[in-house]
């Protein structure tokens, strides 16, 4: 039997702890950079964390019903100041009693839909005599015509225009964005005196008031 010189004997030994120790190193850093990956650097290590446990964003809507009164002094919003959430979805409905105020001239534009989710409203008849009863289909529109158009609810900070059409609900839907209090007013001149521009619409808490989205 034939034996290798002692000189070789210590190379292949020492072949062996180097390979050794190479693979426990490699290990080691694979570990290391796996826990760090999994905490990002600073979170809590957690083997069974998947995408399932990851936190998701809220689908909450909130919803906020107004109504458009007509009173000794005039028609009005109720409630004219309201609160929002900030960066939230908020489904708005509209139930209208009043009659309508055409829009001309210019103020035809305000017949346009702008600034709601997806550029639309959807708009049903009302019977102001029994308003739980349906009085009609409810159709989706992005505009309507001037000659119909009641109020309008319209911030313009916000690029948010909707025309209420007489005596109907209208829905509509908007995603809100950084907190702070935007004006809203009727672009419909349907008040008193010159032009109509007097009475309700010049009065706060008639034909204008405040929208709030709060953080």
């Amino acid at each position: 039997m034939s034996t290798l010189p002692s000189a070789a004997m210590d190379r292949r030994e020492t072949g062996l702890w180097t390979m050794i120790l190479a693979v426990g190193a490699a290990l080691v850093a694979a570990s290391v950079l796996a826990v760090g990956y999994a905490t990002s650097w600073g979170g809590t290590f957690n083997p069974t964390q998947s995408a399932a446990a990851l936190p998701v964003a809220s689908t909450a809507v909130d919803h906020v019903n107004l109504t458009i009164v007509v009173g000794p002094k005039g028609p009005a919003y109720v409630p004219a100041d309201f609160t929002v959430p900030a960066h939230a979805t908020v489904v708005v409905s509209v139930m209208n009693f009043d009659g309508s105020t055409p829009l001309t001239g210019v103020l035809a534009s305000h017949a346009q839909v702008s600034g709601t989710v997806g550029g639309t409203i959807t708009v049903r008849p009302l019977n102001p005599a029994d308003p739980n009863a349906l009085a009609g289909a409810a159709r989706t529109v992005r505009a309507v015509s001037p000659q119909l158009v009641s109020h309008t609810f319209t911030v313009p900070a916000l690029g948010l225009n909707v025309p209420m059409l007489g005596q109907s609900v209208t829905t509509f839907t908007i995603h809100t964005g950084k907190a702070g209090q935007y004006p809203w007013q009727c672009f419909d001149p349907c008040g008193t005196g010159q032009g109509g521009w007097s009475g309700p619409m010049a009065e706060t808490g008639f034909m204008r008031g405040t929208l709030t989205v709060a953080a």
